[in-house]
């Protein structure tokens, strides 16, 4: 089992490499989700795939996220979220 962290989880590669992972749900697992700007989107995937941690751009989407999510998921913001998903020690690919 690899621990992914998926970097523009909502954009088009992002969504394909999603599709990826629910087709080898026993060799990939997603730890970490960043998302520009589509809040919607990243919620639906946190609900689907309950990551450790998420990332969105905007700091008013990340409270919102948080909101949401409550204590289950961490949820970070800007370039310093970015780089908090990427380092996630559980993660063996970025």
């Amino acid at each position: 089992m690899k621990n992914v962290v998926l970097l523009g989880s909502t954009g088009s590669i992002g969504t394909s490499t999603i599709k990826v992972a629910e087709d080898l749900p026993d060799k990939i697992r997603l730890i970490g989700l960043a998302a520009g700007n589509n809040l919607e989107l990243l919620l639906d995937q946190t609900r689907k795939h309950q990551p450790s941690a998420v990332s969105l751009f905007s700091s008013e989407k990340a409270k919102a996220a948080s909101n949401v999510l409550g204590m289950t998921t961490e949820v970070f913001s800007g370039a310093e979220g970015l780089v908090r998903l990427a380092t996630l020690p559980a993660a063996d690919i970025v």
